[in-house]
Formats: structure tokens, sequence, C-alpha cells
């Protein structure tokens, strides 16, 4: 079995079954989050967990970062107790975070001056793909770093090398959300309109799942909605998703209407301080919006 260290920075919602999956592989996993519940699943399974990432880059030569913002990937890297003020020269951090392109290109030039190798690596398919290892894994960097950590990364995805330059992961995962925001907001839609027409929305989702424009996506949410299971995702990612997307919309100037339009349901949950519920809990935004227009 292999004993190499690994850090993986963010236990959350996917961090922890990665963690997981390499504790299982047989790799010696170091670990930081700040949620006490967090910590102590990840100690639990075996995970040695450290108080700050610094630490970690003092231990590990490769390091996965998985948080959720641009605000939490700052501090985990330049902060007073960041990575880059413990790692050494020839480790390899993986940035597994969709944030905004300006600041991924930021903090892998940080990397770059102490030589430090960086891959830009968001990811697409929820939590229970991690076991099964087929999350796809959006990688940007030079094929020779690719090579290095296709060992590591093939255990929990497939690699699809997107490019040599960090950023143009973060720019296809866009791509990838706008699909996913606007599919998210489309399976409410579809679940309001059911209820609102006096149909059984369990039979309608049933039908529109198996049909031309279904999806597994659409399938895990809409039964989180109707059976209130947990969410391929939570509400706070998604909002934060979106806004990146639509900010992304506005550099390029392209209107999208119905990426917009989706936006506008996310900015609407933001504004309710909804970010720590599931993502079916958008539900409740959209069945106000059409109270309040029936009204």
């Amino acid at each position: 079995m292999n004993k190499e260290e690994i850090g993986v920075i963010g236990l959350g919602r996917v961090g922890f079954p990665i963690a997981k999956a390499f504790i299982q592989n047989g790799y010696s996993v170091y670990g930081n989050d700040l949620r006490p519940e967090a910590i102590q699943k990840f100690q639990e399974l075996g995970g040695i967990h450290y108080a700050n990432p610094v630490e970690i880059g003092r231990s590990c030569k490769t390091i996965i970062v998985i948080v959720l913002n641009d605000e939490q990937i700052l501090e985990v890297f330049s902060g007073d107790f960041g990575i880059l003020n413990g790692v050494g020269p020839g480790s390899v951090i993986i940035c597994m975070s969709t944030i905004n392109r300006s600041v991924l290109e930021s903090i892998a030039a940080q990397c770059s001056e102490r030589n430090v190798h960086f891959v830009d690596c968001p990811f697409t398919g929820g939590p229970a793909r991690v076991p099964k290892g087929n999350l796809t894994l959006i990688a940007a960097a030079p094929v020779e770093v690719i090579n290095t950590v296709t060992p590591l990364l093939e255990i929990i995805g497939n690699i699809v090398h997107v490019g040599n330059t960090p950023g143009i992961g973060q720019s296809v995962k866009y791509c990838n959300q706008l699909l996913v925001g606007t599919t998210h907001v489309a399976t409410m839609e579809v679940i309001t309109l059911a209820r609102k027409l006096n149909l059984d929305p369990a039979v309608v989702c049933k039908i529109v799942g198996s049909g031309i424009a279904g999806s597994e996506y659409f399938q895990l949410l809409s039964k989180s909605i109707l059976e209130h299971q947990p969410s391929p995702g939570g509400l706070g990612q998604m909002c934060k998703d979106m806004s990146i997307v639509s900010n992304t919309l506005d550099k390029v100037k392209f209107p999208a209407y119905v990426a917009k339009a989706a936006t506008e349901y996310f900015r609407l949950a933001e504004d309710l301080n909804m970010q720590n519920m599931e993502g079916a809990e958008l539900i409740k935004v959209v069945e106000n919006v059409s109270d309040q227009n029936s009204k």
C-alpha cells in the first residue's frame, strides 16, 4: 500500500469523501478544516488533523485544496498561516475549488515564484461519485505535472486535461456551471408548475427525468426535493458559482438570458441568507416568486 503523505484542506461535502478515499487507498492523509464536527469525522477515519494550512504545507509534498470561495482560497494560500508559508520547492498543489479566474491566476503565480507546481483542477460530479472514482476532473497544468498527480487523482475521478495554463480549468467549469445552474432552477420550476396544475410532481419528475431532456442532476435534485433527501450540492456553493458565471458573462459581453434569469433566483436566496441550506431549498424561493405573481 502506498504510504505517501497527502494534504487535504477543506473537509466539506466533497473534500471529506476525497480524504476518505485516499485513506482507504493506503495514503497518510493530513487534513485541515475549521468545523469541529468535520475534524472529528476525519480523525475517526484515521486522518491526521493540523490546525492550519502552513503545517500541512510543511508535512506534505502533494496538497489538495477544496474550499468554498475566493476569500477562503486567499486565506488558505496567502494568509498568516497559509500553505505558501510552509510549502517547499517541488511540491504540488491541486486546487479543486471553483473560484474567480483572476484569483486562481494570482495564486498560481505565487506558487510559480516559489517553484511550487500548481494544478487548476475544478471538477464536476457530486460527492456520491467520489467513492465510485468517477468525478470528472477538469485539469489545467503542464503535461509533466499532470503525469505526476495522475495516480493520485485517478482514485477519485477521470482526468480531462484542458490546457497547460492554470485558469483554463476554471473557465471550462464556468461553462459547466451555467448548465448546472439553469438545470437547478428549471427543476424547481418543473415541480412548481406541476403543483400549480394539480399534478403529482413525483410522476411528472419520473417522466421528465426519463425523457430526452432528463439528466442525472435533474433526477438527483428532484428526488432531493420530493423525498427530503440531502442535495447533490449546497445552496451557498450554487449561489457562489452562479455569481461567478454571471460576472463572466458580463466580462465577455454575452447577455445569456436563461443563465441571467437563473442567477436571479440564487441572488434572491442570498438576500434571504439561505447560503447554509441544501441546494433543494431553492424551491422555496421559486414558490415564493410564483405565489407573489399569483396575487
